[in-house]
């Protein structure tokens, strides 16, 4: 049987690997962990990650729609938080609270997988036993 802590590090994984799905997304997750009670503009945010700013927009925007991120109309600019519901911020808090190895391993497995996903996808197992390009 399961202990608890390895249960609740499966639900993270889950949950990184459902909203996480790409580079920009988990640093966004990592980032709104780390400031759970601030809210940003747009140029803050691309300042903070460092990265391409369409990445950022879609990651954010992803973000936005699942629920995760909350976005506030102030003054004519957007400003973004983590959102108040504490059902959708515990696994963000929780994964913030990971150290940098511990996140590193996550992000790793989760890329990983991604790579073998897409390259069965790509591929087609016949009936010899062979893998052949489809």
């Amino acid at each position: 049987m399961a202990t608890p802590r390895v249960l609740n590090e499966m639900s993270l994984y889950r949950f990184l690997e459902e909203y996480g799905d790409n580079r920009v997304k988990r640093e966004l997750v990592f980032f709104w962990g780390c400031h759970p009670n601030a809210k940003f503009a747009r140029n803050a945010i691309y300042y903070a990650l460092d990265c391409a700013k369409l990445e950022m927009d879609r990651g954010l925007k992803a973000l936005v729609e699942a629920g995760l991120v909350d976005a506030h109309l102030l003054n004519g600019v957007t400003f973004y938080s983590l959102t108040e519901n504490e059902e959708r911020r515990r696994p963000v808090l929780e994964l913030a609270s990971l150290d940098w190895n511990q996140w590193h391993l996550i992000a790793k497995q989760i890329e990983q997988e991604r790579e073998v996903a897409s390259f069965v996808s790509r591929h087609k197992f016949d009936v010899n036993s062979k893998w052949r390009e489809t």
